[in-house]
């Protein structure tokens, strides 16, 4: 009987990788995943970014949605009389995080205490004009009617609608906000 042979060098350095291979494909794959980092930490941006956009588009649309609800005469709608417009002012506060459904969440007035983090400000502004202001094709303050005319010459009335964050230009998100507009006809 023949005792076994030894396999040799050359059987013995297919058995496996050594240690200088697995620190260069390791290497290899460190430098890759660097590279590929700042595409991680760019889409962690963009999503914010949507977000804010989304969130911005859709407060400012539940409004305008308000603003169609009430009749035209509605003092929602109605200009104060020595002004040329409307305006309201509200904010949306963050409430208590840690607390679910918590009743300081939502719209408020700007001066409201107490309420936690403004996350949104939003300006909505009534403006009103007789059909003449469309015979350029835009509104121009010249356009506008006081809130003293007589309701008779009140044929449109424009509300606009802009939402703005207060974390603008910050590292998450760019609390984008936005401006809408619709033109109310009589």
């Amino acid at each position: 009987m023949e005792a076994p042979r030894d396999p040799g060098p050359a059987s013995r350095a297919t058995a496996g990788f050594s240690m200088v291979e697995a620190l260069i494909a390791a290497g290899v794959l460190l430098i890759i995943a660097v590279g590929l980092l700042p595409l991680f930490t760019r889409a962690i941006s963009d999503n914010a970014t949507g977000n804010d956009a989304t969130q911005s588009t859709n407060n400012g649309r539940t409004r305008l949605e308000e603003m169609l609800a009430p009749p035209f005469l509605h003092t929602a709608l109605t200009v104060p009389a020595g002004g040329t417009q409307k305006e309201a002012l509200d904010i949306w506060t963050q409430g208590d995080p840690d607390q679910t459904g918590d009743s300081n969440e939502g719209w408020a007035a700007p001066n409201a205490s107490g309420r936690g983090r403004t996350l949104w400000n939003r300006a909505t502004r009534v403006r009103q004009y007789s059909i003449d202001a469309l015979a350029d094709g835009d509104f121009d303050d010249s356009d506008r009617l006081s809130g003293s005319a007589q309701a008779i010459f009140v044929h449109l009335k424009e509300v606009e609608v802009a939402i703005d964050n207060p974390k603008q230009g910050s590292i998450l998100g760019t609390g984008q906000g936005v401006t809408l507009r619709l033109v109310r006809p009589f």
